[in-house]
């Protein structure tokens, strides 16, 4: 479904709301575009109208790619930075941002998060111009209210979930890889077939895009990041404390744990077989323990109970993103690191990397 929102995303005081979150037992499939072979007629709604990629970072410079080999001439706008030297030399008409903006009908936004909202407002929102269309490839600044993006200006997303390098290397391959789509606001009454037309030019239908919204893609990026991936370091965190406790040597812990690579292979299995049809790959002693201990844990216990609040509470409240704003948030986050590093498995896992290194 699409969420279409008004001038800049909205007010960050209505952050929290928009369609309630269904019951997972209860909620519809969502539509999934796929091409396996794109011809012009797919690609019909560039035509004519020059397309810009602003920022040639990891994505900028797949996207960019992918572009000029479905037959575009991408300008690409970036900073006097490490980035523009390689934009040269792939033989990209290199501009400031400011002037690639200005000369686009379509512009693909990808600089980092952080930067986009000052970035809009001074550099790219001055040279748009009503019926051009701004593509955003993260929910996040646009669902929070962070772009200023002029009236008569379309924004969709076209966000592809898939690093860079594997974006440019599933396009060439022709594999493709997953995209979230979505129309955010149709001041043109064509931003749809825009928005399929850039997913379809850069790889995304060869794998499938995926009808989303600026506000899932991002709630669901930050609930990964602020609940998922925290529970995931919190049990690595935690077994390692526990099994050192037990006499355990620091570099027998480490490697079950993760140091081996092993836990990718199984996570990469997971994303080929199935979350449970990877089982078949491990022996049976390891199938009985890993089923016998899931079935002993609660699903509505506190683990979802914490999720529920993080997704909620910090993430479609706004709380995040007003903190994440602040000018402080970037000192707090060195500090978080700072002190992470100083954990005993950080301590512990230094020591033995220089071990196994020698």
């Amino acid at each position: 479904m699409l969420y279409p929102l008004s001038y800049g995303g909205g007010p960050a005081t209505s952050l929290a709301h928009g369609p309630p979150v269904p019951d997972a037992r209860a909620m519809a499939h969502a539509e999934i575009h796929r091409d396996r072979s794109i011809d012009a007629a797919d690609l019909a709604p560039l035509s004519g109208r020059p397309v810009a990629v602003l920022g040639y970072g990891n994505q900028g410079a797949a996207q960019a790619a992918n572009l000029r080999d479905s037959g575009f001439a991408p300008i690409v706008g970036n900073r006097d930075d490490e980035y523009a030297p390689p934009a040269r030399e792939q033989g990209f008409d290199l501009r400031s941002i400011a002037d690639a903006a200005a000369a686009a009908d379509v512009a693909l936004l990808l600089v980092p998060d952080e930067v986009q909202p000052e970035l809009v407002r001074d550099e790219v929102a001055p040279g748009l111009r009503a019926g051009d269309t701004l593509v955003v490839a993260s929910g996040y600044n646009w669902h929070f209210g962070l772009l200023e993006v002029p009236d008569g200006v379309d924004v969709v997303m076209v966000a592809p979930r898939m690093i860079g390098a594997a974006v440019r290397d599933r396009y060439v391959d022709r594999h493709g890889f997953p995209c979230f789509v979505s129309v955010e606001r149709d001041a043109t009454g064509r931003a749809w077939e825009t928005t399929m037309a850039v997913a379809r030019a850069i790889g995304g239908t060869l794998g499938g895009a995926i009808v989303s919204s600026a506000r899932e893609e991002a709630a669901l990026d930050l609930l990964s990041e602020q609940a998922i991936w925290p529970a995931v370091m919190d049990v690595l965190r935690t077994a390692h404390r526990v099994a050192v406790g037990a006499g355990f040597t620091e570099e027998a812990v480490l490697n079950e744990l993760y140091l081996s690579a092993e836990p990718a292979e199984v996570f990469a299995h997971i994303a080929r077989d199935g979350l449970f049809g990877q089982l078949g790959l491990h022996s049976r002693t390891s199938q009985y323990g890993q089923l016998r201990s899931l079935a002993a844990l609660d699903e509505h216990g506190e683990l979802a109970s914490r999720f529920s609040r993080v997704l909620h509470d910090d993430i479609l409240s706004g709380a995040f993103a007003r903190e994440w704003s602040r000018p402080e948030a970037g000192e707090r986050l060195d500090a978080l690191r700072r002190e992470a590093e100083t954990t005993p498995i950080a301590v512990a896992e230094a020591e033995v990397r220089a071990r196994l290194d020698h």
